[in-house]
C-alpha cells in the first residue's frame, strides 16, 4: 500500500531510494531545472545523449530508470514521460495523471520503498491551481497501486508497501488529505466491485454500506422484499422474485449543518450478479456480470468521500440491491408491472432489470426527500460500449446546466462523460400496448442506450435529472495506466466532486 506524504525539505535533501523526474517531450524537465541539472551534473554527465540513446524522449506513455548510488547507498532515477503540453488543458491534465501511474506501477515493480517527486507548482499548463493539481497526484496515486488480490493466496500477504514524499515549498496539507480520501474511496468501490457474486450478496454489501455509515456518522436505513411490496415497488420486487438472495433497499443519508441547503439524491444500480432472469444470458455473456452492481458501489464510494469532505449540500444515496436470477419465482416475458408511482410497465425481456429497479429508487427519491436534483449511476445497456467505448461514461439529461457541470467535472477529475441526446423523438421507442410503457425500446429505433434513459426519465416528475450509463467504464478499461484490470471505481470521482461543487458561491 502506498503511503504519500508532503516533504518541505528540497527535492536532493530526502533520503529516499528514488527520485521521480516528469519530463516533456524533448527531455524538459517539468518541475525544478535545478534538480535536473544536479542529476547530470553529479551522477550522469551525458544524461539526455544516455536516455536518447535508449529511446526515452519524453513522448507520453515513455518511462526509463537510471541507476547509481548516493551516501553508499544504491538509489534509483525513475523517468516518466508526460508529452509535448502543447493541446488543451484537459488533455495535459490527462497526460499528467496517466504519468503518476506509470510512476507508481514503475515503484511496485522496483520495490522501491520510498521515493520522492516534486509538484510542477509554477506549470500552468494543466488548467488547474497547484493545490488541485497535488490533489489529483494524490488521488491517481493511491489509485493506480490498487490490486484485487483478496483471492491469490501467493500475493495477498506480499504486497508491496511504500512512500512517496511530493516536494512542495507551498502549505498543501488540506488537498493532500482531500486526495486520500478521494483516491481511497475508488479504491473502496472497486473492491466492493471486484468481489464475485458468492461473496458479495445484496445483503452483505448493504451491511458494508453500514458500516461506512457507522464510521462516519451518516443516517442508514435498509429494508426488503416485505416492505418493498408494502410500498409498491413492482420494479424492485420483479427483479428480486427469482434469487433466493433477498434483495435490499439501502438509503444512506448526510447532512450538511449549512442552513437551507438543496439535496442531492444519488442513485445506484446494485445488481449484484445479473444471468439475464428468465431471459437467459449466454455462458459468455455471463462473464463479469458481478460488476453489474458498480453503479451502487459508486454511490456508496462517494458516500464514503462525501461523509469526510462535508459539502454545503444534503446528500441521499440510494442503493436497490438484488440478484437477476432465474427460477419458479422469477418474473417473466409478458409481466405486466406496478411502480412506485403507479405508472406500469410490459416486461418485453428479464434481461433489462437494472431500469426497473432504478426507477422504483428514482420514484422513492422524489416521493420521500423531494432533491433539487437526482443523478443515477448504472452499467445499463451493452448498448453504449458500442456507442462510446470504454472511455466515457455517457450523460444523458433534459437539464442543460446539470448536464454541462458534469462534463466540466469529468474533464477536471479524469471521470469523464459525453452527452448522448434525450430527445423526444425516441420517447415512442417504449409504448407498449398493453402498459403505460415497456422496458426494452422497440427494434426500429436503435439506440438501446438512449431508450433505456427515456424509460428512466419517466421516474423523475419534479427534479432535475440526469442519467449516466457507467457500462463501458465501470471496468475493463484498456490502456490507462493508473486504472489497471477489472473494476476501476467509475463516477467516485465525478459525483463526489459534482456534488462538492454544486452549492459553492460563484
Amino acid at each position: 500500500m502506498i503511503d504519500i506524504k508532503i516533504t518541505e525539505k528540497s527535492f536532493w535533501q530526502n533520503d529516499v531510494e528514488g527520485y521521480i523526474f516528469l519530463v516533456k517531450e524533448g527531455i524538459i524537465p517539468l518541475a525544478s531545472k535545478s534538480d535536473f541539472e544536479i542529476l547530470e551534473k553529479e551522477y550522469y554527465p551525458n544524461l539526455k545523449a544516455i536516455l536518447k540513446k535508449h529511446k526515452f524522449t519524453g513522448k507520453k506513455g515513455e518511462s526509463f530508470v537510471l541507476t547509481s548510488t548516493k551516501d553508499e547507498k544504491l538509489i534509483q532515477f525513475v523517468f516518466v514521460g508526460v508529452g509535448k503540453l502543447d493541446t488543451t488543458w484537459n488533455y495535459e491534465l490527462e497526460n499528467l495523471r496517466r504519468a503518476i501511474g506509470s510512476v507508481v506501477l514503475k515503484l511496485k515493480k522496483l520495490e522501491i520503498k520510498d521515493s520522492v517527486i516534486s509538484l510542477p507548482e509554477d506549470d500552468k499548463s494543466f488548467g488547474l491551481v497547484p493545490d488541485r493539481v497535488l490533489r489529483q497526484l494524490v488521488t491517481i496515486a493511491i489509485m493506480a497501486d490498487y490490486e484485487f488480490v483478496k483471492f491469490k493466496s501467493d500475493k495477498k500477504d506480499k504486497q508491496w508497501s511504500g512512500t512517496l514524499l511530493i516536494h512542495t515549498e507551498k502549505e498543501f496539507n488540506a488537498a493532500l488529505k482531500e486526495g486520500i480520501i478521494l483516491g481511497k474511496a475508488v479504491n473502496l468501490t472497486r473492491g466492493f466491485a471486484d468481489l464475485p457474486a458468492n461473496h458479495l450478496t445484496p445483503k452483505s454489501l448493504a451491511q458494508d454500506a453500514k458500516a461506512i455509515a457507522d464510521k462516519h456518522g451518516l443516517s442508514y436505513k435498509v429494508f426488503g422484499r416485505k416492505r418493498a411490496e408494502e410500498l409498491g415497488m413492482g420494479g424492485f420486487c420483479a427483479v428480486d422474485a427469482g434469487s433466493e438472495e433477498e434483495g435490499q433497499f439501502v438509503i444512506l443519508e448526510y447532512k450538511t449543518k449549512t442552513k437551507n441547503a438543496p439535496t442531492i439524491a444519488l442513485v445506484g444500480k446494485g445488481v449484484t450478479f445479473d444471468s439475464g432472469g428468465i431471459s437467459l444470458k449466454p455462458a459468455a455473456g455471463m462473464e463479469g456480470m458481478k460488476f453489474d452492481m458498480s453503479g451502487a458501489a459508486a454511490v456508496i464510494g462517494s458516500m464514503e468521500a462525501i461523509a469526510q469532505l462535508e459539502p454545503d449540500v444534503n446528500v441521499i444515496a440510494l442503493t436497490p440491491l438484488v440478484e437477476n436470477m432465474p427460477s419458479g419465482k422469477a418474473c417473466k416475458q409478458d409481466d405486466i408491472i406496478t411502480f412506485l408511482n403507479g405508472k406500469t410497465a410490459e416486461i418485453k425481456n428479464t434481461d433489462a432489470e437494472g431500469r426497473l429497479i432504478l426507477a422504483d429508487a428514482l420514484c422513492y427519491a422524489e416521493k420521500f426527500y423531494n432533491p433539487e436534483v437526482i443523478i443515477d449511476v448504472a452499467t445499463l445497456t451493452g448498448a453504449c460500449l458500442y456507442a462510446l467505448g470504454h472511455f466515457f461514461t455517457a450523460v444523458m439529461t433534459k437539464n442543460d446546466d446539470i448536464g454541462a457541470k458534469l462534463q466540466a467535472v469529468g474533464l477536471v477529475t479524469g471521470d469523464r462523460v459525453w452527452p448522448l441526446p434525450l430527445d423526444d423523438d425516441f420517447r415512442d421507442a417504449i409504448k407498449s400496448d398493453v402498459a403505460d410503457i415497456a422496458n426494452t425500446g422497440a427494434s426500429n429505433y436503435k439506440a438501446g442506450t438512449i431508450t433505456a434513459g427515456w424509460f428512466l426519465k419517466n421516474f423523475v416528475d419534479k427534479s432535475k435529472y440526469a442519467h449516466l450509463d457507467i457500462a463501458g467504464t465501470a471496468d475493463g478499461v484498456p490502456g490507462i495506466s493508473y486504472l489497471g484490470k477489472g473494476a476501476t471505481g467509475a463516477g467516485v470521482r465525478l459525483l463526489t466532486e459534482f456534488v462538492l461543487n454544486y452549492n459553492k458561491k460563484k
